[in-house]
């Protein structure tokens, strides 16, 4: 068993957490031969880079060779950017962080395309006003996260500017984010300014060892804009997605191996044009795939050996491989299609999973058929299924008023001479909410209260779901603002569709 500690909520002592040792984990002989042959692919392979003007501007540094639409990078010129990115990074990794307690906290994802109805339970294509009503739930639910949607009722070059219009409108803690085309991000760097948020970039690695020639593209159209106006465009992790044996191999050596050549090597291609774009690159031991589906796996009982796998990648890449492994996050995923007992099953274990090695922070409510799908009463259920494994947790630390002795004798006195019953007793009044909560969610019933009503937990949540949209403020948007929001939507209506 591996131990760990985390702060107890009420100070004074440490709340031990334990679970079982993995028996693997990254030794520094095999991050160097995941580094040699990451390298060595960058030397021999070399990435694709389709972009003219971009190997234009970095073809006279030392170390890069280019043959056809490949850019080669020589081992002395990876070894100094690595040198460079793992003395950077030990030192950020080194220092005392401090301790985040026992303060939980769930945020919910989204991206989602399709959403399911929470008056119907039927799956449908995502609306506007479903963002809408979505993140009024999201709100009243008193937690933040990224957008529950992106509609699907307007024309496709509307649907990334409608999300991050409303997403806007509607709240300042929902993060709307990405387009698909490079003819919508004037619109939606303007509608940036008008909020003052930098308008964020992303390069993705679309294939094996090749680099995005749109997204090089749309670099190239606002690198000078952030020359001169650096608070007006930040530049996103490079994307490159983790799906073992589909898009690297499907060993955690592989996946590792692919990220140090075309991950590293994309930042290393960004350094070279400009050491002051820092494009961070990726590095993970990868997640699990269904190979039958061609499809992510979230769900999967492995989920938790993975996130061990990712926590611990770049610390030992930095030559730091600490005993002790606390888990940094916890997420709350599955695969299922519906709101259903499999959903249910996958996110419990991958929560509980998560909170018996310490993590404290969940995201991932909301979200079913990985990221495709949202549904409102599944982000109760989560927060409801986040409620119930804090509490599980938290009985390892119970209050003192579960082995207090203060007025034993009167209490028991007091119902032995027919004074009071246990259940009345002030005794238990004082205490009941400390020793037994009780989710209003899951009340424990009899058989014949519950068939008086015959309300699953579905039910009752799809009706708080429902309640809750209904009764939840309206968010307001500083009405110049709104007004420009508007304008510019409308702008990029005439040119991107009429």
């Amino acid at each position: 068993m591996q131990r760990g500690m985390v702060p107890s909520r009420r100070g004074g002592t440490r709340l031990d957490f334990w679970h079982p040792r993995y028996s693997v984990d990254w030794t520094p002989e095999t991050m160097q031969t995941c580094r040699d042959v990451g390298q060595r692919l960058l030397e021999d392979v070399g990435l694709l880079v389709k972009h003219e003007q971009f190997v234009r501007a970095i073809s006279g540094h030392n170390g890069v060779t280019v043959r056809g639409d490949r850019v080669h990078l020589s081992r002395a010129l990876t070894d100094e950017h690595f040198d460079t990115f793992i003395a950077r990074n030990r030192e950020v990794l080194l220092q005392p962080h401090a301790a985040g307690g026992d303060e939980w906290s769930i945020s919910n994802d989204g991206y989602s395309i399709a959403v399911i109805d929470i008056e119907t339970d039927r799956v449908r294509p995502a609306t506007c006003e479903d963002l809408r009503q979505l993140i009024r739930l999201i709100h009243s639910l008193g937690i933040r996260g990224s957008y529950p949607c992106c509609p699907q009722d307007v024309p496709p070059m509307m649907r990334s500017l409608a999300t991050f219009k409303i997403c806007w409108e509607e709240s300042e803690v929902i993060r709307p984010f990405d387009y698909l085309d490079a003819r919508q991000t004037p619109f939606l760097h303007e509608m940036h300014r008008v909020m003052g948020k930098p308008f964020v970039i992303n390069i993705n690695i679309p294939h094996c060892m090749s680099v995005s020639e749109h997204d090089i593209d749309i670099f190239m159209r606002y690198y000078p804009i952030w020359k001169e106006h650096p608070d007006q465009i930040s530049w996103y992790n490079i994307c490159d997605y983790s799906m073992i044996g589909i898009n690297r191999p499907i060993s955690a050596t592989g996946s590792v191996a692919a990220y140090l050549a075309q991950s590293f090597g994309t930042h290393v291609l960004f350094q070279l044009f400009d050491p002051d774009v820092r494009m961070a690159p990726r590095l993970s031991a990868g997640m699990p795939v269904d190979l039958q589906s061609m499809a992510w796996a979230w769900g999967h009982p492995r989920m938790h050996l993975y996130q061990f796998l990712n926590d611990r990648a770049l610390p030992a890449l930095c030559g730091i491989h600490p005993d002790e492994y606390c888990a940094g996050h916890g997420f709350m995923c599955s695969s299922s299609c519906a709101v259903d007992a499999r959903a249910g099953m996958e996110k419990t274990a991958a929560t509980l999973v998560a909170a018996m090695q310490g993590a404290r922070h969940f995201g991932g409510a909301g979200n079913l058929a990985v990221d495709d799908l949202f549904s409102g009463v599944q982000l109760v259920l989560d927060v409801e299924i986040f409620e119930y494994v804090k509490d599980l947790i938290g009985a390892f630390d119970p209050h003192a008023d579960l082995m207090s002795t203060d007025g034993l004798y009167e209490t028991i006195r007091d119902v032995a001479e027919g004074r009071d019953e246990f259940f009345s007793h002030i005794d238990t009044a004082r205490k009941v909410r400390n020793l037994l909560p009780v989710s209003k969610r899951r009340p424990h019933e009899k058989l014949r209260s519950w068939m008086m009503h015959e309300k699953s937990i579905k039910d009752r949540v799809r009706e708080e779901c429902l309640e809750r949209i209904a009764n939840q403020p309206p968010f307001e948007l500083h009405a110049d603002r709104k007004t420009e929001l508007g304008r510019i939507y409308d702008a990029a209506e005439r040119e991107l569709i009429d």
